[in-house]
């Protein structure tokens, strides 16, 4: 059985606290639960609620594949502000609420980040040379020890790695 509704929304409140508490501390992205609503998210990550960021998130938590933002622009409300959604999506990757992958004609997609547990871009994404699609292949990780055994100049930070696998997709293979 769940829990009554006040203690559901105290249990919420407190870990928004927490977590922002933490975020702010340590400069560390925010956890977020994967089935939280889009305003526990946005209260979570300390944004404030707006018709476009409510709409973004529902549209990437419907989407099974990075989406452009043309391509979420087609599924919000047709008066929605185009730079708007721009804002949105980097206030988003800067909340780590969402990862973004280039695809293969250089535009950046979204999708919304479904592990707590796992920082961003921990699962390599998949680019079609043919038809352009971008897939994130959850399924596999990218090991830790990947970036050490680069031998990386000792220079450089790395935040995260990335890994782009390019072919074509099952569909152009058809």
């Amino acid at each position: 059985m769940g829990l009554p509704v006040q203690s559901q929304s105290n249990v919420i409140c407190s870990a928004y606290h927490i977590a922002r508490f933490d975020s702010i501390r340590y400069n560390t992205p925010v956890k977020i639960a994967p089935d939280l609503a889009p305003e526990a998210i946005l209260k979570t990550a300390g944004l404030r609620r707006t018709p476009v960021r409510m709409g973004v998130l529902r549209v990437l938590a419907k989407s099974a594949d990075p989406l452009a933002v043309p391509a979420i622009l087609e599924r919000l409300p047709e008066h929605t502000d185009a730079v708007t959604v721009y804002r949105t999506l980097n206030s988003f990757t800067r909340k780590k609420l969402v990862h973004r992958v280039r695809g293969e004609d250089r535009t950046w997609r979204y999708a919304l980040e479904h592990t707590s547990a796992a920082p961003a871009h921990q699962h390599p994404h998949f680019v079609c040379e043919d038809c352009g699609k971008v897939e994130c292949i959850e399924q596999a990780t990218i090991p830790e020890r990947f970036v050490k055994s680069l031998s990386i100049d000792a220079r450089y930070s790395v935040s995260y790695a990335e890994v782009l696998l390019h072919g074509r997709c099952a569909k152009c293979q058809a």
